[in-house]
This record gives C-alpha cells, structure tokens and sequence, in this order.
C-alpha cells in the first residue's frame, strides 16, 4: 500500500480518538471501513478530498522515490498544522485577518470536492461492513477554508437522503475539527500543536510498522 495513504489513515484514527475521546484501541485497522470496532459498534471510512491533478503529481512522486519517500507531502502538510497555537500567539486572529486568504474560485474548488468525496463515499457505504453507527473522515487539502464554508458543507449534508448514510462526518481543516451530523448544529474540536505534532508522529511509526508488515505477508 502507498505510505502516504497509510499515514493519512492512522492520523485520521488517532485524530478521531482523542478529538471524539474514543478509547486509543476501540478502532482497528480494516478495510472498506478503513477502521472498525471489535463488535461492530462504529466504523470510520477515511478520505482526502484531494484536487485530481494535485494528487496525480503526489502519486508520481511516490512512485518515483519508492521506500525513500514515506508520503512527505502528506506529512509537511500535518506539520504546517502544528504551527496553529504559535499563528494565534502571533496575534493574526487579534487583527480580524484570515491566517491564510484563498482566492475565491481555489475555495470554491475545495468547497467543491469536500462535497464530491462526501458524496462518492456515501454512496459506496452500502458495500462496507456496515456498523451501528458509521464515521466519515475527510481531509480538507487546504488550510483556508473558514467556519462559514463549512456550513456549507453542513448545508449540503443536511440536504442528503436516501439509505445508509454516515452518522457523523469529521472534516479536518488545519487545526479544526469539524463534527457534522445531519440536521444538527455544526460543532468543532481544536486541539493544541503541541496534541497535533504527537499525533503525527505516532501515525508515523504507525503507517511504517504496517507497510513492513505488509511487505512480509
């Protein structure tokens, strides 16, 4: 498996557990979800709403160097989420200012395919090991999106019908969390750089541990 996918999916895992306080072991490794409960009580799908181009770039690199290149695209873009408490500390919220402006066709380009992988997900849930309750998580690809495009996000969520759906979708934008479920209020989780930079490196460990598993088997 490409290491990049592996490392996005235990940050997810380990993102979700102590932003939604599951126990660290609840969740196991799985596949179509890509984590599960031991008794079928939650699963957690995981996805990047990724530009198509963008990704196809990452994908030839990563064919390109092989092991040596243990998806450092992914990883540098956790990190520059780490910096969050200094920016604030640095007084960018204090000045009323966005710590990082998109123009506005890029944000609606993101808006776009967080919605797009949203749908394409939800519609391949029905060939998932359904659980009880079921878990979508999305990585946004830019740090530039605010609360008030994330209620659009929500808006479009809201609007979804039709049988199964996911019961709670988590979409990461830079150092938030946000938590949306169907027909209730948009709510979020930050948690400190300090929390963030653990996480990434644990997923590290992690995402190299069962790359060489997977070598052996």
């Amino acid at each position: 498996m490409d290491p990049s996918k592996l490392y996005v999916e235990y940050y997810a895992k380990l993102h979700a557990d102590r932003a939604m306080r599951l126990w660290p072991t609840f969740l196991q490794k799985s596949e179509r979800p890509d984590f599960i409960s031991k008794h079928g009580e939650l699963g957690m799908e995981v996805t990047r709403a990724a530009i198509e181009e963008w990704a196809q770039q990452e994908a030839d690199m990563n064919r390109h160097f092989g092991d040596e290149m243990h998806g450092e695209a992914m990883e540098q873009s956790i990190l520059a989420d780490c910096d969050c408490d200094d920016t604030i500390a640095n007084g960018a919220e204090d000045e009323g200012e966005s710590i990082f402006e998109l123009p506005h066709d890029v944000k609606e380009m993101h808006i776009g395919r967080i919605m797009e992988r949203i749908e394409d997900k939800t519609k391949a849930l029905k060939e998932y090991t359904l659980c009880r309750e079921n878990w979508l998580y999305v990585f946004s690809e830019t740090t530039g999106l605010e609360r008030e495009d994330l209620l659009r996000v929500q808006a479009f969520v809201d609007a979804q019908n039709g049988t199964p759906l996911f019961d709670k979708i988590l979409v990461k934008v830079g150092c938030q969390l946000y938590v949306l479920v169907r027909n209730e209020p948009l709510s979020e989780v930050t948690l400190s750089s300090r929390v963030l930079l653990r996480l990434h490196r644990r997923a590290r460990w992690l995402s190299l541990r069962e790359g060489k598993k997977q070598k052996h088997i």
